[in-house]
Formats: structure tokens, sequence, C-alpha cells
């Protein structure tokens, strides 16, 4: 009878333990495909964001000249990312990235330049809520517009600027940073 019991008590906690194994590793593995980007596809990330940030600051300027250049440099930053990055969220992201990165660079006013900032933004949105650590890393922020319902990233020693106000003399005072 002894036997017997202390046979149940070791069988329970193997089982147990098994169990409590199989959580662990499903959770971190579910956690990898919401996040998972790789670490050399990161390099391109920061030269997409460096050129996100130059759009965004010609933007609020209303100063579309340089951002067919500024769009060529996060085009060649998405491609590589695509080639770098196995199949999966991140190279879906840098696909979503790489065709706002074109509309833009072919964007021909104002409107279609919005329109194709408003699709990259809603791209990195996707990684920037599933990592939201990642604001802070990359010194931003993440503003909303509640007039037009758009969002933004900004450098977070900016004040917010909303870049969809249509012209330099109109200025959105609706604009909400996203606590996340």
């Amino acid at each position: 009878m002894l036997k017997n019991n202390t046979l149940t008590k070791c069988a329970t906690c193997l089982l147990f333990f098994l169990f409590t194994i199989n959580i662990v590793f499903t959770s971190k593995s579910l956690c990898a495909t919401i996040t998972s980007i790789d670490q050399a596809m990161l390099v391109h990330l920061q030269s997409v964001l460096s050129a996100y940030k130059n759009v965004y600051s010609q933007l609020v300027k209303k100063d579309l000249k340089e951002i067919p250049d500024i769009a060529q440099k996060m085009t060649d930053a998405a491609l590589q990312g695509t080639i770098t990055e196995p199949e999966g969220t991140g190279r879906r992201m840098m696909q979503h990235i790489l065709q706002g990165a074109e509309e833009l660079k072919n964007a021909d006013c104002l409107h279609e330049t919005q329109t194709a900032y408003t699709s990259i933004t809603n791209a990195l949105l996707k990684y920037f809520k599933s990592s939201p650590d990642q604001l802070k890393r990359n010194e931003l922020k993440l503003y909303w517009c509640k007039k037009d319902g758009y969002y933004w990233l900004q450098p977070q020693n900016l004040s917010p600027i909303c870049p969809y106000a249509s012209n330099e003399s109109s200025v959105c005072t609706e604009i909400e940073e996203v606590k996340q």
C-alpha cells in the first residue's frame, strides 16, 4: 500500500512537471511568433526608422521635395530586411514597409504622401505594439490624432505635432500619446 501511494505521488509530480514545462515552452513560442524578427534584421529596421523620422520631419514642415530621396533609403533598407528575414511576421512587416516606401517615393501630392506614410506607420505599429519596450529603445513615442484617427511615431524629444494636418497653418490640437 505504501509503495502504491508513493508511486502515485511520483507519477502525479512527474505529470505536473511535464505539463508545466509544456506550458512554459508553448507560451515562449507564442511570444516568439508575435515579435519574431531576426537580430540581423534589426539593422535594417533601424535604417527604416531613421528614414521614417526624416519623413515625419518633412511632413510636419509640409516640405515634400526631399521625401522621394528619403523614401528610396527606406525602400533599400526594407528590401534588405525582406531578404535577410526568414519567413514570418518580421518579413511581412518589411514587405508592407517596402510597399509603403515605394508608394511614398512615387507620391505626387501631400494626400498621397500622407496615405503612404500611414501605410508604413501601420506596418510599424504591429511590431511596436507587440514589443512596446522597443519604442523607448528607439527613442520614439506613439501618438494618435483624435480628430482624424491617425497614428504616428515621432522622436520622443519633440513636442507632439500631427503630420496629417492639411497645411502649415492648420494645427491639430487633439493629439494624445498612446501609452502601452
